[in-house]
């Protein structure tokens, strides 16, 4: 996932992208979903669905533009159970990632106290029993990109980067706090 953000970040960044050094990524390998979302019986296919009793299954071919007013039922055909049961599948499989993913996920927006986006944040929240991962991407002209680290504990998160450290408290619509760069001290907002 942090590799996803990396690129996601970089390529939505400016074509004059500074990137700082490379850095070692503790990121975990991909492993397949635990839950694939939809498995075809054996029988797939083969079933002819109830009500239909073997008519024709197969659309017939266009051999010439069709008139909106020659149309006497729907324009397209119902979506088979086949169809729905797919859809079913893989909207559920989306809901189980959603359900297991803890609530920093996602892209997150860093602004000074006057409103500017100073960088983007993009995290990787597993559960507060894996660590936090992510990438960063600063909104100025040198649009820097690269790894971050992340550390929450007791209400607080620091997020740790190459040019400087970031440290936040739960607020209302966000996290607030303040952003350490390069001695500098200034006040910031986290939000979505």
């Amino acid at each position: 996932m942090v590799v996803v953000a990396l690129i996601s970040l970089a390529v939505s960044a400016s074509p004059a992208m500074g990137q700082s050094a490379p850095a070692p990524y503790s990121a975990q390998l991909y492993q397949a979903p635990v839950v694939r979302p939809f498995e075809p019986p054996s029988n797939f296919g083969r079933v002819v669905e109830e009500g239909d009793g073997g008519g024709d299954r197969t659309l017939r071919v266009i051999r010439a533009p069709v008139a909106v007013e020659n149309y006497s039922r729907s324009y397209e055909h119902a979506p088979s159970r086949a169809d729905n049961a797919y859809d079913a599948g893989v909207d559920n499989a989306e809901r189980n990632m959603d359900a297991r993913m803890g609530p920093l996920d996602g892209r997150w927006r860093l602004k000074d106290g006057e409103g500017r986006t100073l960088m983007t944040v993009s995290l990787m929240d597993q559960g507060t029993s894996r660590p936090l991962e992510g990438a960063y991407r600063t909104g100025d002209s040198a649009a820097e990109v690269g790894p971050l680290t992340a550390d929450r504990s007791s209400g607080a998160l620091v997020l740790e980067m190459d040019s400087g450290r970031v440290a936040l408290t739960p607020s209302g619509e966000g996290w607030t706090g303040t952003l350490d760069q390069g001695g500098r001290q200034r006040a910031v907002i986290l939000v979505r």
